[in-house]
């Protein structure tokens, strides 16, 4: 029995595996290709780029080859299917027909789109390292890195502990890697200084920026912030002393106050007189200039006077002044002996020029002085050149000799709206404007600059002798991200507040009685402190005409949330797709008044007048077999006039010839017919004037979503164009309302 069984199973085991067998050796039979001695007629498959498996009707049968391939196929049709690494399978339909010649088959291969790829690199700033790499609002990873992502827009932004976050807008495509390589800015922290204030007198009482310190004179201010600050000190009854200090990082300053003189009981004057030509006063070393002189305000208390002349030697007293009190000074100096003296000698190549010695006009150059032993200040000036200034140094029985080099100067002038920006000239900063400073001759770099503004920047040639005049008013600096957001979710195309410069908006809408229309407005840019314009172009279409379009904008008033404008457009169009010879024009143009709510909703107002020119029926021509110049003449045109195989008599009803007559105001008699002369075969002209509300939503950043109704309130005329019996697509009668939906895209 066990002998038995085992055959059975033996049997049934053998009997399996032919038909396996068989099944394959069939299946491979009913693939083309496998053998090439079962075709007839030569192929060669090829592709770009090569080495593509080729596949024949599909993919259950093993490749034949890879391209190029040259074989034999029996004639029919067959699915040729071509796979490469990289590359998007492709598939055609090849026909072998029973031809003694090889037939090809060519297929080139699309490759692959690859996702774009944003490369962050460290290389210009080696602070990236490590920073936060955030794209979209979203964290990737750490920096640096390669981030992949969709093609389009995207916000890179870097984060880093102690720097300024960093962001820019990427644009990237596919099959493209864009590289970015940032740099951020470490945020500045604060360096301190120290300032010990004294005063002559004690227990006075210290302030630091209006801010009064808690210890009294001698004070010691410590963490003192860099940069400038206003020291007071203050010791009733006498005056307040105040000095500005520069206080630098990691250093002490000292100041002391003066109040003695204030609490004596304020000031007095001091009459300083000599007989030596040439004499010059100082009290405290400050020159008050030549003597005779009343030096006023001088403060109560003891000075020092001083009185100086070239050839004389100088003397200086010790002077109390009172309070409103008032003296006389009288110095006869003593000539110096020659032996005590040195010889001071100016010259220069400049002819002309006037030379002044301790401060005293001596001639024009060359000129030779004995002073006496010490330094004395030289100055030589000219009308058109930079004065020149040295101190001169000299000994008993010395002779020195000042060559004074004297360069040619120009005056710059420099005006600026707003006032108080900063004049750089060759990169020195010189005074804020309005400037008026002397400028070596020769190509001079001025450029100006004022915070929330755009620096200007020009060459200059500056002439010696002349005046050079610079007159600018600066422009504003570009929004704040913020601001460009808030701007762009303000975006309208259809309100008084016409498009900025750089920014657009896509409307695609639906609505009767044109089912769809699309537009694209661009901002124009303004005139300064006038009016502002954008430019639409657009196409739509109510199935019985399509039309394109132009326009624009002009705000004449935008005075936040309420703006004017007016506008026009221009449309024409046609039937596309028939030989009616129908076409049409239409001119609006009006104004606009808008409300704008928290850059998020826009309500306008909008009035405006309408005037057309449509083409009904074409023109009769006897030439052809219908009788009109087009082929597709519409119902209206043939019922009415009739055709060339009926004499142009007219089929149509009292009914119709009615309407027809109320529509656009011809009796259209037997008589007109014949004489070509209906209002059917001629253009039909019309104006009226339409209202309109429009409402602008929001909802998104880039996304606006707006509602049209309009209509003709005071015109009880139809269009023509607008009924059933001049457009298939239209309503029995024009009712003189209607209405859009759609959907705005702004950037």
């Amino acid at each position: 029995m066990t002998i038995a069984r085992a055959r059975v199973v033996m049997l049934w085991s053998l009997t399996l595996l032919v038909l396996a067998v068989s099944s394959t050796a069939h299946a491979q039979a009913n693939c083309p290709g496998v053998d090439n001695k079962r075709g007839r007629y030569a192929v060669k498959i090829d592709s770009a780029p090569q080495g593509a498996a080729i596949y024949i009707n599909d993919k259950t049968c093993p490749p034949v080859g890879v391209t190029p391939w040259e074989g034999k196929l029996n004639a029919g049709d067959f699915t040729v299917v071509l796979e490469a690494p990289g590359y998007d399978p492709a598939s055609r339909a090849f026909k072998v027909a029973r031809l003694r010649k090889a037939q090809e088959l060519f297929v080139p291969l699309v490759k692959k789109a690859e996702p774009p790829k944003i490369d962050v690199r460290a290389d210009a700033d080696k602070n990236v390292f490590g920073a936060t790499v955030i794209l979209d609002g979203q964290p990737q990873g750490q920096a640096p890195m390669v981030l992949s992502t969709t093609p389009g827009r995207h916000q890179v932004q870097l984060r880093k502990d102690g720097f300024e976050e960093y962001s820019q807008w990427l644009e990237v495509k596919d099959n493209q890697v864009q590289t970015f390589a940032p740099t951020i800015k470490e945020i500045a922290k604060p360096k301190y200084g120290t300032v010990v204030v004294d005063a002559d007198v004690a227990d006075a009482e210290v302030l630091i920026d209006g801010n009064k310190h808690p210890d009294n004179t001698p004070a010691v201010i410590s963490n003192v912030i860099e940069g400038l600050h206003v020291i007071e000190v203050r010791k009733p009854p006498g005056l307040p002393w105040k000095q500005t200090v520069e206080v630098k990082a990691n250093q002490q300053i000292k100041v002391r106050a003066d109040l003695v003189a204030g609490l004596a009981g304020g000031v007095g004057v001091v009459r300083v007189l000599s007989d030596a030509p040439g004499a010059r006063a100082f009290i405290d070393g400050i020159d008050m200039g030549p003597v005779p002189v009343d030096i006023k305000d001088v403060k109560a208390g003891d000075h020092i006077v001083q009185v100086k002349a070239p050839g004389f030697q100088p003397s200086e007293r010790h002077v109390t002044v009172t309070a409103g009190g008032s003296q006389i000074v009288k110095f006869d100096l003593n000539t110096e002996a020659a032996g005590d003296q040195g010889l001071l000698k100016v010259v220069s190549t400049v002819p002309e020029a006037m030379v002044f010695i301790d401060g005293a006009q001596i001639g024009k150059v060359p000129q030779e002085r004995r002073v006496s032993p010490g330094e004395h200040p030289v100055v030589v000036r000219l009308d058109g050149f930079k004065q020149f200034d040295q101190k001169v140094k000299i000994d008993a029985g010395q002779t020195v000799t000042v060559q004074a080099d004297l360069k040619a100067v120009g005056r710059l002038r420099v005006l600026s709206t707003p006032a108080r920006a900063t004049v750089m000239v060759n990169g020195v900063a010189v005074g804020p404007t309005p400037l008026d400073t002397e400028v070596e001759v020769g190509e001079t770099v001025v450029r100006i600059e004022q915070p929330g503004f755009q620096p200007f920047e020009q060459t200059l040639t500056i002439q010696g002798g002349k005046t050079e005049t610079l007159s600018r008013e600066l422009a504003v600096a570009g929004p704040s991200e913020s601001e460009q957001l808030s701007e762009q979710r303000g975006l309208s195309s259809f309100g008084a507040r016409v498009l900025p410069r750089g920014r657009s908006t896509v409307d695609v809408d639906t609505g009767y009685p044109y089912f769809t229309t699309a537009r694209i407005t661009v901002g124009a840019g303004r005139i300064p402190n006038f009016w502002g314009f954008d430019a639409t172009v657009g196409v739509r279409t109510m199935l019985a005409r399509t039309e394109i379009g132009i326009g624009g904008r002009a705000t004449v008033v935008d005075n936040e949330p309420f703006s004017a404008a007016v506008f026009s457009d221009v449309w024409w169009g046609s039937k596309l797709l028939d030989d009616s010879k129908r076409n049409g024009l239409t001119f609006d143009a009006g104004a606009l008044v808008s409300l704008t709510a928290l850059s998020h909703v826009t309500i306008t107002g909008r009035g405006y007048f309408q005037l057309w020119s449509d083409r009904h029926c074409p023109t009769i021509d006897n030439s052809t077999p219908i009788g009109y110049e087009g082929t597709d003449p519409i119902k209206v045109c043939t019922d009415l006039i009739g055709t060339k195989s009926n004499q142009y008599t007219s089929t149509a009803s009292p009914v119709e010839v009615s309407r027809v007559r109320k529509l656009i105001g011809s009796d259209l008699t037997d008589a007109e017919l014949m004489g070509m002369s209906s209002r059917l075969l001629d253009r039909e002209n019309g104006a009226r004037f339409l209202l309109s509300v429009i409402g602008e939503i929001a909802f998104q950043q880039e996304w606006n979503i707006y509602f049209i109704l309009e209509g003709a309130p005071f015109q009880q005329a139809e269009r023509a164009l607008f009924t059933s019996m001049f457009s298939a697509s239209m309503a029995d009668n024009d009712y003189r309302i209607y209405a859009r939906a759609g959907l705005t895209y702004k950037f």
